[in-house]
């Protein structure tokens, strides 16, 4: 026992005496130096320095470890991996750093690689844990981080982001080849694509259903699955339904075409019950030759009693009507002159009535006479369907109640003014 210590404390006084020890040289040249005994050769003794040998217990085990203590930790079949033997994963040098043992490991036997100073490739796959923690990348290049190139790229001196090119030029760029989807925005049911193909731009669902345009948080502007628009609605009945939500106001507007707008040719548009827009008729002059006459009293001559009917002279008129029928507006004003009396005359009841195709119609006026030199004024005006083809009008006339007048006596009557015209709803 007394061998033992007896080299031990002499070398202890040594190394106080001079700071450094030597084994196996006289010239140490730092605190410890040990020189092997055999540094060359072929000799089978061990030289080396034999480090302290625990396992993970004891190692988790020690309280007020110096830092830059050295074990070497020879099993992790004891202890746990927290704490400060958090590192310890597997048999080997650990050195202490304050805090938790740390692994002495470099099996390349080179300066050891990382993402800092070196690519690398995965040999597996890897992740991450954050937790609570943040994981934050900080740069100023144009194409500061990416996924394959043009996959995904962040323009950190921007501020953008790029899927499928490395040059975007908003905040969000999307490249794709022409004829390609863009965008989805989907919930697994529904589908919001954006497209490019063709010379044009696309978006909207490509599921069987609608798309809004929205402000405020609401829906605006529908289109229905099956092309339908509404705006004011979402359920359109029609391909344009407007829905102004204001009783008699339509919601449709025309910045250029006002009522004061040039009249332009066409079909008139309209709505009808249930609110959609038809084409109404318009008007259209009939084929007809407008007449106005103006004869002198007595230049021509018509005689008229209670018997029937007499045409008055100028009235006859011949309408065609198009295709499929039209209804037609019609305007007779006559102006009568009574030029002789017939016996018992001077109180009679006389009658203009309109003739259609040689058929008296519910049209007619009758005034009373007021004796020789008097005039009547009749004015005749309908609206009547006439079917297809060419049609005659005429005005004729006819004492209606005698009132004295002998029957059959007639009155001699000349048409001084005669005033005709008609149109048709097209």
């Amino acid at each position: 026992m007394r061998k033992k210590l007896l080299p031990l404390a002499l070398l202890f006084t040594f190394c106080k005496m001079y700071s450094q020890v030597g084994v196996n040289t006289t010239t140490p040249a730092a605190t410890l130096d040990i020189n092997a005994k055999n540094a060359t050769g072929t000799s089978a003794n061990v030289d080396g320095v034999l480090i302290t040998r625990v396992d993970r217990q004891r190692a988790q085990s020690m309280t007020g470890v110096p830092t830059s203590t050295l074990v070497y930790v020879n099993s992790i079949a004891t202890g746990t991996q927290t704490g400060a033997a958090v590192n310890m994963d597997a048999v080997g040098y650990y050195y202490y750093d304050g805090t938790a043992w740390v692994k002495i490991h470099n099996p390349t036997n080179s300066i050891a690689a990382n993402i800092y100073n070196a690519d690398g490739t995965l040999t597996g796959n890897r992740t991450v844990s954050q937790a609570g923690n943040t994981l934050a990348f900080t740069g100023t290049a144009s194409n500061a981080f990416s996924v394959d190139n043009t996959t995904f790229s962040v323009d950190a001196a921007n501020d953008r982001i790029g899927v499928g090119t490395t040059t975007p030029d908003t905040k969000l760029t999307v490249s794709t080849p022409d004829n390609s989807f863009g965008l989805n925005h989907t919930n697994g049911t529904v589908s919001l694509k954006t497209y490019i193909g063709g010379g044009a731009a696309f978006m909207g669902t490509t599921t069987a259903h609608n798309l809004n345009v929205m402000t405020t948080n609401a829906a605006r502007v529908t289109i229905t699955s099956g092309g339908d628009v509404g705006i004011g609605t979402a359920i359109p009945g029609a391909k344009l339904e407007v829905n102004s939500g204001t009783a008699g106001v339509s919601g449709l507007k025309f910045t250029n075409l006002n009522s004061a707008s040039t009249v332009g040719t066409g079909q008139a548009l309209g709505v009808d019950a249930s609110g959609n827009v038809i084409t109404v008729s318009t008007s259209t002059q009939a084929a007809t030759t407008e007449n106005a006459v103006n004869n002198p009293p007595g230049s021509v001559v018509f005689s008229v009693n209670d018997l029937g009917y007499t045409i008055v002279t100028g009235s006859n008129q011949s309408v065609t009507i198009p295709a499929g029928g039209k209804a037609l507006f019609v305007n007779f004003m006559l102006g009568i002159d009574y030029s002789s009396l017939p016996a018992g005359g001077g109180a009679a009841f006389y009658q203009a009535i309109l003739f259609i195709d040689n058929v008296a119609t519910n049209v007619y006026q009758t005034t009373q006479e007021s004796g020789t030199g008097a005039q009547a004024q009749f004015n005749l005006s309908c609206v009547k369907f006439l079917a297809a083809g060419s049609h005659t009008l005429n005005v004729r006339m006819i004492r209606k109640y005698n009132n004295g007048t002998t029957s059959g006596a007639n009155m001699s009557c000349s048409p001084i003014s005669i005033s005709f015209n008609s149109t048709y709803i097209d």
